[in-house]
């Protein structure tokens, strides 16, 4: 299982980032991993894709950028009482939890005065678009992300298909599938390279295919892995036996470099 984010070591931010066809440049890794983790995030808690010098900080800062932008720290007066507008008990919570652990003074300055439990368990379910944030990149106990890299490709392919009105496009992972016009399509993304003169390295997933659409329900079945210059056109596989074909499908995300 391939892992995406970022994590510290010996003191020092360490990025792990994905690797794809013409995504060559930091900025551009930075920004494809940003375009991936927005399909898990509400409109509001979403990373602004626009800003090109923002893909030149580390992921972590990125993240820090999004949350502090939620708390006008320009407007605050200490001297003066602040309007409470609304309260959010559990996030509140992990907010501070998080602030004490960052290295970022501002963040710091706004828990200063709370004490950090060191038996906080992190809760499910936040309403406010930064508790989502922190949630991706704090676990209760350090600062760190590490994304499953299938899941989030997964999750892009699946946001990314056109909606259509007689089109139903449903996730039951670790699958997609679309139903059209009584036709019945099953996807499944997969993060894995693919060499097609060594396709008995994906074997597994091949003969997995085969086994779903001898199905009655199952009319199309397509293995989805991210294009490479090796992978670049879709390959046919069939099974005589059953008299079934499935497709091996190159995913690009040349997308991302689209401004």
């Amino acid at each position: 299982m391939r892992k995406v984010g970022f994590a510290y070591r010996n003191e020092e931010l360490k990025e792990i980032l994905p690797k794809s066809y013409k995504i060559e440049s930091l900025q551009s890794k930075r920004r494809m991993l940003c375009i991936m983790l927005n399909q898990f995030l509400s409109p509001q808690a979403q990373i602004c894709l626009d800003d090109k010098k923002l893909f030149s900080e580390d992921i972590l800062s990125i993240f820090i950028a999004k949350i502090e932008s939620f708390f006008p720290l320009y407007k605050l007066r200490p001297q003066k009482s602040q309007k409470l507008i609304q309260l959010y008990s559990k996030e509140t919570i992990l907010f501070h939890q998080f602030s004490k652990m960052s290295k970022n003074v501002k963040l710091n300055y706004l828990s200063r005065s709370y004490i950090y439990d060191a038996t906080y368990k992190m809760p499910q379910g936040f309403t406010h678009p930064a508790a989502e944030l922190i949630s991706l990149i704090f676990n209760g106990k350090e600062i760190m992300m590490m994304a499953d890299l299938d899941l989030l490709f997964t999750q892009t392919v699946y946001k990314r298909i056109r909606r259509e009105k007689d089109k139903k496009v449903s996730l039951d992972l670790p699958y997609i599938q679309i139903d059209q016009h009584g036709i019945t399509t099953r996807l499944l993304p997969k993060w894995k390279n693919i060499n097609p003169k060594k396709l008995t390295q994906r074997s597994d997933e091949i003969n997995k295919g085969f086994e779903e659409i001898a199905k009655e329900k199952t009319d199309h079945y397509y293995l989805i892995y991210p294009k490479t210059e090796n992978f670049q056109k879709h390959i046919r596989l069939q099974n005589k036996e059953i008299q079934k074909e499935i497709k091996m499908i190159p995913y690009s995300f040349t997308f991302c470099n689209r401004k």
